[in-house]
């Protein structure tokens, strides 16, 4: 085993390897060329590499399981050179075989799992493209849609929170049935969902929605110190402490990877920054960003994170790459790393961990980090007629790196997951493609903002085209969010 230590020094690996006690050898990645070309852009990252080079093994969080099961096979095939081994374990997931396609006779129920952006549109598009006799269900725990990228101008005051939601009733129009209630149980085999009221759905076809859950209540002291910025009510919190800010340091802080909407921490920074200078305490605030990322968005293009960091230099606020989140001192306001720094703050306003939803880890529908793996094109899973759209699925990328976890992405998936159920029903061959490709607008402040597109599926790399903040991009946005409340509902 050795330990690669990412744009480190041989110096500084001597003392990390010696502080720990470590009996394997600690090496400098000092460029961090093997950073880059094996991980997507953060830490802490577990890789395994066969003798040959071949990577088996790579996720960003320690999967013992998986891990030990990747050693076990390197083993059998060093044992029986030229003899395939009886469990490969795969550089990124293995592609789900293609299902053969369900029986077309009598009239088919669609369940749709999750409310958030790509269960509506998955739900709408299925709704329009398949004949009446059959059933489109929406199941989801909340009465209402979260517009969740309106969610930073709830925090700076320019949104209240029923401008960017909407009842998930409307769907009804459509002709789309809702449930209100929880998922709790998705059975395959029986081909049914179990939600917590203990009601059961059978489905021909599943499509799961979930997102992917935040979990602030995983770290202790989150809710005495830090204000989360992917809830309305911490959004809410954000917002009320700004007012009264009277001068201080303000942490950004990047709990853990992966999270979604890759740009938020960042435009985070800026309109706090935005907002304190127009308030007239910017002269007396630190504005710090925490992140475990070796530079912002690192799947995408380094020429966007390069242009955000330059952004952030240009605009005052320190940033703090491959910051290992440790833990929260609530009684001293402190951060702390896992190499020991501690940074005190008097505001805090955090990304707080993601995790799969708990119904997904125990269907069987997961793979190795939790996450579930599709087919990155069609967004099959290896279950006949199920599919995975979205922040709950983990799509390896060309580049090895992993899709980002983003709205856009999760509309676009739905899009074509509702042509591909709508082609079977109709006895049509399904030719949808998902082709990774995406969008983001990134909020500077000051009624500005930049956007970047392009091509994620690219290789080896994801190509990317980035325009400048302007005036007339954060107008786009604006018009978006409205557009699309309207749109789908």
């Amino acid at each position: 085993m050795v330990y690669v230590g990412p744009f480190e020094t041989p110096e500084s690996c001597e003392e990390w390897k010696r502080e720990y006690d470590l009996a394997f050898p600690v090496v400098p990645d000092a460029e961090g060329a093997l950073f880059e070309r094996l991980t997507s852009g953060w830490v802490p990252w577990s890789v395994l590499v066969a003798p040959g080079g071949e990577v088996v093994f790579s996720e960003n969080e320690f999967d013992e399981a998986g891990f030990s099961a990747a050693i076990a096979d390197l083993f059998s095939e060093e044992a029986s050179p030229g003899l395939a081994s009886a469990a490969p374990v795969p550089t990124a997931p293995a592609a789900p075989a293609e299902a053969a396609p369900l029986a077309r006779s009598g009239p088919k129920t669609v369940v749709v799992l999750g409310g958030g952006i790509g269960g509506v549109v998955a739900a709408r598009r299925l709704r329009s493209r398949v004949g009446s006799e059959h059933r489109v269900v929406v199941i989801d725990r909340s009465p209402s849609h979260l517009f969740q990228s309106s969610l930073l101008w709830l925090m700076d005051g320019s949104r209240r929170e029923d401008q960017i939601r909407r009842p998930l009733g409307r769907l009804s129009r459509y002709g789309i049935e809702l449930v209100h209630d929880e998922v709790v149980r998705i059975d395959l085999d029986r081909r049914l969902v179990g939600t917590r009221v203990g009601a059961e759905l059978a489905f021909d076809y599943l499509v799961v929605a979930l997102g992917a859950r935040t979990a602030p209540e995983s770290v202790e002291g989150f809710s005495e110190m830090a204000h989360d910025l992917y809830s309305p009510e911490g959004c809410r919190e954000i917002r009320d402490a700004l007012e009264g800010f009277e001068g201080g340091k303000v942490g950004v802080l990047v709990t853990s990877m992966p999270f979604k909407c890759p740009a938020a921490p960042y435009e985070a920074a800026f309109l706090v920054e935005s907002r304190l200078r127009r308030r007239g305490v910017r002269d007396r605030t630190e504005i710090h960003l925490y992140t475990p990322e070796h530079q912002p968005m690192p799947v995408a293009e380094a020429a966007l994170g390069r242009s955000i960091v330059e952004l952030l230099r240009a605009r005052g606020v320190h940033y703090h790459p491959l910051f290992t989140f440790e833990g929260l001192r609530p009684a001293t306001r402190e951060i702390v790393a896992a190499d020991g720094r501690s940074e005190r703050v008097d505001l805090l306003i955090a990304v707080p961990p993601h995790q799969p939803p708990e119904v997904v880890r125990s269907s069987g529908l997961a793979g190795v980090s939790g996450w579930i793996h599709v087919d990155p094109a069609t967004l099959r899973t290896g279950h006949e007629g199920v599919f995975a759209i979205g922040d709950v699925t983990s799509i390896r990328l060309p580049s090895g790196k992993s899709l980002p976890k983003a709205g856009v992405f999760a509309h676009h998936e739905a899009d074509v997951v509702a042509r591909q159920i709508a082609a079977e029903l109709s006895g049509r061959q399904a030719s949808a493609r998902f082709d990774g490709r995406g969008a983001c607008w990134v909020e500077t402040g000051d009624g500005r903002a930049g956007f970047a597109s392009g091509d994620f599926f690219a290789d080896p790399e994801p190509h990317m085209r980035i325009a400048p903040p302007g005036r007339l991009r954060h107008w786009a946005k604006v018009a978006f969010e409205k557009w699309w409340l309207w749109r789908w509902f």
